[in-house]
Order: C-alpha cells, then structure tokens, then sequence
C-alpha cells in the first residue's frame, strides 16, 4: 500500500511539472505571436511560423505526455481506493 501512495505522490508531482511546461509553451506562443505581429513585415514570416509550430509541437507532446500520466494516476487511484476497502 505504502508503495502505492509513493507512486501516487510522484504522479502528482510530475503532473504538476507538465502543467506547468505547458503553461510555459503557451505564454512563449503569445510572446512570439506578438513579436510577429510587430515585425511582421521586417522578419522572414516562415521561419517565424516555423519556430511557433516547434513550440506548440512540444506543448503538444507534453499534453500527451499529461494525458498518460493522468491516465495511470487514475488506475493506481483505483488500485488504492481498493486495497483500502479490504482494509476495513
């Protein structure tokens, strides 16, 4: 049981961590989107989209990353929801 608790708590902490890289990917996208809307007639509009696709790309991928650690996080939830019902 205890190791399922410590289990647990690291799912919640790595949660925390990919919610907060995605928070950052999406405050990066306003900050370039704004960067190209400023200078959009003095950069080279394709490498700016380029870089705009890389970064949400990566939010993207730790989304996903979010969705399978909240997926086992949900399993081991249950798993401990059980063993403490046959506990008592």
């Amino acid at each position: 049981m205890q190791d399922n608790l410590i289990k647990y708590d690291q799912f919640l902490a790595e949660e925390n961590v990919l919610i907060q890289r995605i928070g950052v990917c999406k405050e990066f996208i306003e900050v370039l989107l704004k960067y190209i809307s400023g200078k959009s007639d003095s950069i080279h509009i394709l490498t700016a989209e380029d870089i705009v696709n890389a970064v949400h790309a990566m939010s993207q991928d730790l989304d996903t990353e979010l969705l399978h650690v909240r997926l086992e996080k949900s399993l081991l939830e249950n798993k401990i929801k059980n063993l403490e019902a046959n506990c008592d």
